[in-house]
């Protein structure tokens, strides 16, 4: 391992300066408008270390950090951040924009930032922790790679090169939390206290969260909506139906039950976009050694027409390995593999030499999960395609732990159902965790050098845009060898009422707060 080098100012050659899109400054609203956001039921206690989808959209309202992703797309620019420089994508150095406050009238400062962080991180404990995992002295109560070196400045050093860092940053876990809750974290779950366009009026897990414009945010996108209620619902049903009938504003997840027919009762009022889970089927190389044997596979399945039936449409075939929200990600990577042709499918199993096909091929998914429907039908596409010469039989393990222990430990002897679901809007959060060796999803074991190396040499890339073509070329190496195939991506479909007039998503699905227009 190479000494390690001072990450103070001193030591770092500022050569690069990462390009984020410059901000819009739109004037302040001064209007009174009011909306209600549905929420779904917490599971968990809700902090920015512990911001899950349920909760962390509220969040997300209350808080801003370093970054912020443009509204509607997965874009990013600065938030309080006035630069991040780095020459190496290992050691960053953060100027913040002075004149930030917290609701609290408090100023943001540098230490808010790394006090919060080796808070949130949590010795490794807290839900999110693993999104500082790159950060040097990760899993310790404090992490050695962040450095507080002025009121407005501080410098993070991670353990390796790691280029798309900073796309994580704008993810509600890296916000910045006062001396208050610093002082006090139990006081984050009662009344949080953020930097954010909004500020809290009412808190009230498993009811109602309501938040009103903070007219002392710096941010330079200001919110158009004076206040919003987030209320609970313990399922989209109930949602749907107060969407309906006016008494809810926004619901960010229209239930599949409703089919197409949502978007004529809404009256066109949706938002439907490819989401951020790819879900799929990976083939460990021990099942199908043979790269035609799973190229034939994935073209016997009809992920269309399983769609529709399944999901009525909420769900979209997916064609190549990264959600489309996700930047980097090419729609068509996956070419002629990911296309239901069971006549070409047929053809080439036919032709296979030197490998023995087995009797049948268990296909693995953990029963908990809502998966039994789609594993049962994507086996009976393949099995009619081969009329028998090659089956599939689901094969259920009782719980997601269960399935998980089995599936790390290379113990399932058979192909394994597989989603994941990004961390932040980026071609690396899936090509790394789910095909680098050592990957903490790589359950296919997949192994191939070049492919490692392709993304070390990307990681390395202070220009975003070089990078990228570095990243789309491994993934180009996963289409050649199809460890994982392809089924669909996840639809984010959100509704609103006549009274918004408009809004977008955040890269995590959830409604945008700075977005939202309403009468």
């Amino acid at each position: 391992m190479a000494k390690r080098k001072s990450a103070g100012a001193a030591a770092i050659s500022l050569l690069a300066c990462l390009t984020l899109e410059a901000a819009a400054n739109p004037a302040h609203a001064t209007g009174d408008t009011e909306i209600t956001v549905a929420t779904c039921d917490l599971y968990y206690t809700i902090t920015p270390g512990n911001a899950v989808p349920c909760g962390g959209d509220v969040l997300d309202a209350l808080f801003t950090g370093l970054i912020e992703y443009v509204p509607g797309t997965s874009r990013s620019r600065y938030g309080v951040a006035k630069s991040i420089t780095t020459k190496d994508n290992r050691r960053f150095r953060v100027t913040l924009r002075k004149g930030w406050k917290f609701h609290d009238g408090t100023p943001v400062r540098a230490r808010n930032f790394v006090e919060a962080w080796n808070l949130a991180a949590n010795g490794g404990k807290a839900m999110n922790a693993f999104l500082f995992e790159e950060i040097k002295g990760y899993g310790k109560r404090r992490m050695s790679g962040l450095k507080v070196t002025g009121d407005h400045t501080f410098t993070i050093e991670l353990t390796k090169p790691f280029g798309p860092f900073l796309k994580k940053l704008g993810h509600v876990a890296f916000s910045p939390l006062p001396d208050s809750v610093l002082k006090s974290p139990a006081s984050l779950t009662r009344k949080p206290i953020g930097n954010g366009p909004f500020r809290v009026v009412k808190w009230s897990p498993g009811g109602e969260y309501v938040v009103e414009r903070f007219d002392g945010y710096a941010g330079t996108a200001k919110p158009y909506v004076s206040k919003i209620t987030y209320r609970t619902y313990r399922n989209d049903e109930a949602a749907y139906r107060d969407l309906l009938a006016g008494d809810l504003d926004f619901l960010g997840t229209i239930p599949y039950s409703k089919g197409a027919g949502y978007k004529k009762e809404l009256d066109g009022r949706v938002i439907a976009r490819p989401g951020n889970v790819i879900t799929g089927i990976g083939i460990p190389r021990k099942i199908a050694a043979n790269y035609d044997v799973r190229w034939a596979i994935s073209m016997a399945i009809d992920r269309e027409g399983i769609a529709k039936r399944l999901w009525k449409g909420m769900r979209v075939p997916a064609r190549s390995w990264v959600p489309p929200i996700a930047e980097g990600a090419r729609r068509e990577s996956c070419g002629l593999a990911c296309t239901y042709d069971p006549a070409r499918a047929r053809r080439v199993l036919s032709q296979v030499k030197g490998f023995k096909l087995p009797a049948s091929i268990p296909l693995y998914y953990n029963a908990d999960g809502g998966h039994r429907a789609w594993v049962t039908e994507v086996a009976a596409s393949i099995n009619r395609t081969f009329g028998g010469r090659l089956k599939v039989v689901p094969k259920a393990k009782p719980t997601v732990s269960a399935f998980t222990k089995a599936a790390s430990a290379g113990k399932l002897n058979g192909m394994l159902q597989m989603g994941w679901q990004l961390d932040f809007p980026h071609i690396q959060n899936v090509l790394g965790p789910m095909y680098s060796t050592g990957g903490s999803y790589n359950y296919t074991n997949f192994r191939n050098k070049r492919f490692d190396a392709l993304l070390k040499t990307a990681d390395r890339q202070v220009s975003p845009s070089l990078a990228l073509k570095y990243y789309m070329r491994a993934e180009t190496i996963i289409a050649h060898d199809l460890p994982f195939i392809p089924l669909w991506f996840t639809q984010d479909t959100a509704g609103y009422s006549s009274r918004v007039t408009a809004a977008k998503l955040t890269p995590f699905g959830w409604l945008d707060p700075v977005s939202v227009k309403a009468d």
